[in-house]
């Protein structure tokens, strides 16, 4: 359900231009943990959001600076605090698995609806996933479609394939295999293994009649919401 705490180059393309953040962050792509520790913390020092949650990975991957996770769940919650999406996201999985904090599934939830709520595709994801599952909130297949919508609309290959199994299914949507073929074709063509078996279930399914208007639909919607590799 959770991604792994890292610095992804995608990440690393939204944080904000700010005076050392560049520095740090060019000398972590460079393997240069030292500079980039010492850019971050320069940073973290002057109050800045975005350099404290790069500080906070350093810390809890152990780059440059021996793992601490509590110094980094510290980190990630001035940022969280200041507003810093990704922070927030972050903190969202450190309390789902007690990573530097006592596990607090309350917390998690709150942080996660935070960012999810503010935009992040992951944290939407999760949190349509934990509507679904209704482990660490009640089932609620309502806020799941919303939640998987909102993500899949914005290009996560993860959702889309959730939100088309929900047609699969007839969970919280109509019991629809076209939708459900538009949707998780996405993800298919994007190498999601899972969405490749999907897909080829519901070419069984699908009638003749349906079989041409899942695939017009699913080419209208991958015009709209696939993700560009990057």
């Amino acid at each position: 359900m959770f991604r792994q705490l890292v610095l992804s180059a995608a990440l690393l393309a939204t944080l904000p231009a700010q005076a050392g953040l560049d520095d740090g962050i060019d000398a972590y792509n460079k393997g240069d943990y030292a500079k980039a520790l010492k850019e971050f913390d320069a940073g973290a020092k002057r109050g800045e959001p975005a350099a404290k949650h790069m500080l906070a990975s350093l810390y809890f991957q152990g780059h440059g600076v021996g793992i601490d996770q509590k110094r980094a769940a510290q980190l990630y919650t001035e940022a969280a605090e200041a507003g810093y999406l990704p922070a927030q996201a972050n903190l969202a999985l450190m309390y789902a698995g007690g990573q530097g904090v006592p596990k607090d599934s309350k917390k998690e939830i709150a942080y996660l609806r935070q960012a999810a709520e503010a935009g992040d595709l992951q944290s939407q994801f999760n949190l349509g996933q934990a509507y679904r599952k209704g482990e660490i909130l009640p089932r609620d297949y309502a806020k799941a479609v919303f939640w998987y919508r909102k993500s899949a609309e914005a290009g996560s290959p993860a959702a889309q394939n959730e939100y088309g199994l929900l047609f699969a299914q007839g969970f919280g949507v109509p019991l629809d295999y076209v939708q459900a073929y538009a949707w998780i074709d996405m993800a298919a063509n994007g190498g999601t293994p899972q969405s490749v078996k999907n897909r080829a279930q519901l070419l069984q399914l699908l009638t003749p009649e349906q079989l041409p208007k899942a695939k017009a639909l699913a080419a209208e919607y991958a015009s709209k919401y696939s993700r560009p590799s990057t």
